[in-house]
């Protein structure tokens, strides 16, 4: 695939932006903090996060709104990359960015219908990332029950396939929102799989692809723990009901094996012998959802140091983007719960 030297721009930024990460040894110091503001006045003054918090005053910030300026930066980010991309690739950057968007805030909704708070929505939803959204972010602010919500989705790629969680018996008005998560994010991939296949070829289009089908495998395997551990009494046959299509079909002997495991601690034993948990750490495997992140990382990690690929460079930035993001949260939790800086990196990613 021919790269112009616009594109070639973006695997530089990418890189760019990855010798700018925030280091082990800043999250110990972070560790070390004792409150929000702590943790924001260190980030504003210490990493690379300075340009974005330059507004924010640690003093009196809220750890949600943390969240909500780093999330909003890493939005206009993706918009800034996405100003090289050729416009026959820019579908993909969309799909890939925007969905997860739409999706987040569905699942929002849900979760406030659930507990009769859909007032809330408003607060809290993203305004800077409506434009280029297929859902109306005012419609879904106007959200009242499970039917407003797939009237507003009427039109949308989302309606149809929610359509099955509508409640008919009124004395359980509980959605299924565990089935709507499942439900969206194979909606999620199945258009990631479609815009992969029409705008990538040859290499390209392995590395994508093999960064989606790591992800969704991980994902799936988490699930199945969980569900182990947890609903110790769901048969094979539910658990696969909560589990994402995967993007590869992997060998079927090996699913079949971990699903009908009596236990959790049998379906950790099976995991071990498996590809994908190959060259974990064994104390990460019985943390699997933090040993999954490892993998998923140490994936992107390996993509964004070798691949000529603009697409596969942005995809691994998306990733580490993002679980940095997800350190700081759990810092900041971690951090408000008054747990020790060595419990509080056992948390986190560190690359």
């Amino acid at each position: 695939m021919r790269i112009n030297f616009s594109e070639n721009a973006i695997t530089a930024k990418v890189r760019a932006l990855y010798g700018q990460r925030i280091t082990r040894s800043q999250y110990e110091e972070l560790a070390r903090k004792r409150s929000t503001s702590e943790i924001a006045a260190y980030l504003k003054e210490r990493t690379h996060l300075a340009g974005v918090l330059a507004q924010v005053q640690p003093a009196t910030v809220r750890s949600d709104q943390l969240e909500t300026v780093l999330r909003r930066a890493r939005y206009y980010k993706y918009l800034s990359l996405r100003n090289y991309a050729s416009p026959k690739d820019r579908d993909f950057y969309d799909q890939y960015v925007l969905r997860v968007i739409e999706i987040e805030q569905i699942l929002q909704m849900i979760r406030l219908i659930n507990i009769g708070r859909t007032r809330e929505f408003i607060s809290g939803y993203p305004a800077f990332a409506d434009s280029g959204l297929q859902i109306s972010l005012d419609r879904l602010a106007r959200v009242k029950t499970y039917d407003d919500l797939l009237t507003a989705l009427e039109g949308t790629d989302y309606h149809d396939p929610l359509l099955r969680y509508r409640i008919t018996d009124k004395s359980q008005p509980i959605v299924d929102y565990a089935h709507c998560e499942m439900t969206l994010m194979n909606c999620y991939y199945t258009a990631m799989k479609k815009v992969v296949a029409r705008s990538f070829t040859g290499k390209a289009r392995q590395e994508i692809e093999d960064i989606m089908a790591t992800k969704i495998a991980l994902e799936n395997l988490i699930i199945g723990y969980r569900m182990k551990k947890y609903y110790p009494q769901m048969s094979p046959e539910e658990i696969r009901s909560y589990l994402l299509d995967f993007w590869r079909e992997p060998p079927k002997r090996q699913v079949e094996a971990l699903l009908n495991a009596p236990d959790a601690e049998r379906y950790l034993e099976l995991l071990r012998g498996t590809r994908i948990a190959r060259g974990l750490p064994e104390e990460e495997i019985g943390s699997i959802g933090f040993g999954s992140q490892s993998i998923r990382n140490l994936l992107s990690e390996r993509y964004m140091r070798r691949t000529q690929n603009p697409a596969t460079a942005f995809v691994s930035h998306m990733f580490l983007s993002e679980m940095e993001i997800e350190n700081i949260v759990r810092l900041v939790e971690a951090v408000r719960y008054g747990m020790e800086p060595a419990e509080i990196l056992n948390l986190l990613v560190i690359l």
